[in-house]
């Protein structure tokens, strides 16, 4: 019995040997270089009691005319942290934050890991709400500001989206800017454009330790991690004026329309104060081709807007006479009579009441002197685009603002230029003619400016983080050889005005100050009548006397009968955009 007993503390003694020696060495031998993987123990010892939190993700905010931050949202925070046993502090939270007390309680109890209450509760907190939380110096909670990179609620299309994109971040920067923590870059719109600018280079953490159970240890200072560089990322200060924006995004949704969109201009400086497209992108997949497209630098059929071209042609080919007079009881075949009996009208009465009979009676004639006149017109008027600013800016050759803005089209086939028909529809602005709403509201705005042409532009400047300014997109005006005359505009201007009078197609928008041309564009039904289509326009501009801005709004693909929605919009957005300019002149 003694021999075993022996040994047994023999064994159990080596045992408590290996396993003290084992304990020696991870605690004081090995520490910096443990097993055959030479793994750093003390790191990874404060790894496992420290957390981290992500204030931002570092990426450059995109801001309005007036510095508003469009993206990178500033929010007031509080961490909360695992098993809370302070009961008297997340009722104070709860009164506080207008919040259950029983469910914040709840949600405590079911953390693994710190996390932020305006996510596991799902609210806001406002300034005063954060303020009242300071005076009380709860403890146990945390008391930050931090950035939220979420979708845009606005400009959807405009601003642009950003994802996680390892694929498309290697193709794009390629191995001479490795990726850091899985950076999100810009799929679409300004956020795809200005990348370069704004890809973030470090995230912004708040640093701390915990203990076993994940609660904090208080006897430790909270520490920040970031990027101190006050040069990059980029700040892109955009021309939207936010008020108008949310004025112009509230009426489409009001009116429901499922297809189309609004621009608005500055006349002088051509820059796009409101921007709205629809469908709205759908966040959940916002790659999905359909809905990111921004409609309003997406070629439609204009209907009777391109009658505006045919205008501006006839008059400086000294086609336009007063004394005639055309048939406006027939249709633009001149076979059979039209839906609308106008009888006899004259050029400005024939623009007034857009009558198709006279806009493709003078195509024909135009057209038989030169082919290419309807497609010098347009050029000349601005219209086939592509409009946005584009040209060297910071280390950037061929620079463009707008990314997948189409350009206009006239012509399908070649042949059409001697096809009687063809001629006809394209007169009308069916057949292949497609321009985009920014170029027609770009068009507008140079009809204004006595046919003096410029490109638009959406973004005003570049500014490193600390404000100063890296680079100025300038006004951008083009030649003068491919405009069209003072004179012409001038008459265009008259016959635009007439359009909004009491026999025009627009006399809705009498009372206000707007000139303009409504187009109705039918769409291919396939022969189906009870699913026809068709795209409803207006492009103008206002005030008459002293115009500021030119706007175009779009409804397209509704059904073909319902009331078209786009006259009701545009009436109220002029409304909203001078009843601005009121109150700022008042201020």
């Amino acid at each position: 019995m003694k021999k075993r007993l022996y040994v047994l503390l023999t064994i159990v003694f080596i045992l408590f040997s290996i396993l003290v020696f084992r304990l020696a060495d991870i605690q004081l031998f090995s520490t910096r270089s443990f097993g055959p993987e030479n793994v750093n123990l003390l790191e990874r010892s404060v790894a496992q009691r420290s957390h981290q939190m992500v204030l931002s993700t570092g990426r450059g905010q995109i801001l309005s005319r007036n510095g508003e931050r469009l993206t990178n949202k500033k929010v007031l925070d509080v961490i909360i942290f695992p098993k809370l046993e302070a009961e008297d502090t997340y009722k104070k939270l709860a009164n506080v934050l207008d919040l259950s007390s029983k469910e914040l309680q709840r949600k405590i109890k079911t953390l693994e890991q710190p996390a932020f209450i305006t996510d596991i509760m799902n609210a806001t907190i406002q300034s005063e709400q954060f303020n009242q939380l300071e005076d009380l110096e709860l403890k146990g909670v945390q008391l930050i500001e931090r950035f939220k990179n979420e979708d845009p609620a606005l400009a959807q299309h405009l601003l642009g989206f950003v994802r996680e994109n390892p694929a498309l971040y290697n193709d794009r920067y390629g191995e001479e800017f490795p990726m850091v923590d899985s950076t999100p870059v810009g799929i679409s719109g300004l956020q795809k454009a200005f990348d370069p600018f704004l890809i973030a280079n470090e995230q912004e953490k708040l640093l701390f330790h915990v203990d076993g159970h994940g609660r904090p240890m208080f006897g430790f200072d909270l520490k920040y991690a970031g990027d101190n560089n006050h040069f990059y990322p980029a700040k892109i200060k955009t021309t939207l004026d936010l008020s108008l924006q949310q004025k112009a995004e509230k009426l489409f949704d009001e009116y429901e329309i499922s297809k189309g969109g609004l621009v608005l201009l500055d006349v002088k400086s051509r820059d796009v104060l409101a921007m709205v497209s629809r469908p709205k992108v759908d966040k959940k997949n916002p790659y999905h081709e359909d809905r990111i497209r921004n409609q309003m630098i997406t070629a439609h059929f204009p209907g009777s807007v391109f009658k505006t071209v045919v205008a501006a042609a006839a008059i400086e080919k000294g086609l336009v006479d007063e004394q005639r007079t055309f048939n406006c009881s027939q249709g633009v075949y001149g076979e059979k009579e039209d839906k609308r009996d106008l009888g006899e009208l004259n050029f400005e009465q024939s623009f007034a009441q857009s009558c198709n009979r006279t806009f493709g009676q003078l195509a024909l004639e135009l057209m038989e002197n030169d082919e290419d006149v309807i497609s010098q017109y347009a050029n000349k008027l601005g219209i086939l685009g592509p409009v946005g600013w584009n040209g060297d800016i910071f280390r950037y050759d061929d620079f463009t603002q707008i990314p997948g803005e189409e350009t206009g089209n006239i012509w399908g086939d070649p042949s059409d230029r001697q096809v009687e028909d063809a001629i006809l529809q394209t007169a009308i602005g069916q057949k292949n003619v497609k321009v985009t709403p920014l170029a027609v509201a770009n068009m507008m705005a140079n009809i204004v400016n006595n046919g003096k042409k410029q490109k638009v532009r959406v973004v005003d400047q570049i500014l490193y983080q600390n404000d100063a300014t890296m680079g100025t997109f300038t006004n951008q005006k083009e030649e003068e050889n491919e405009q069209i005359n003072p004179l012409t505009a001038k008459r265009l201007q008259s016959l635009l005005k007439l359009v909004t009078q009491d026999s025009g197609t627009a006399n809705e928008l009498k009372e206000l100050p707007i000139s303009g041309k409504t187009g109705t564009a039918e769409m291919n039904s396939d022969g189906d009548e009870d699913n026809e289509l068709e795209n409803s326009w207006f492009a103008g501009y206002f005030p008459d006397k002293n115009p500021k801005y030119a706007m175009v709004a779009v409804d397209l693909q509704h059904h073909k009968g319902s009331k078209t929605k786009t006259l009701d919009i545009y009436k109220k957005m002029t409304e909203a955009v001078l009843q601005t300019e009121e109150q700022d002149e008042n201020e």
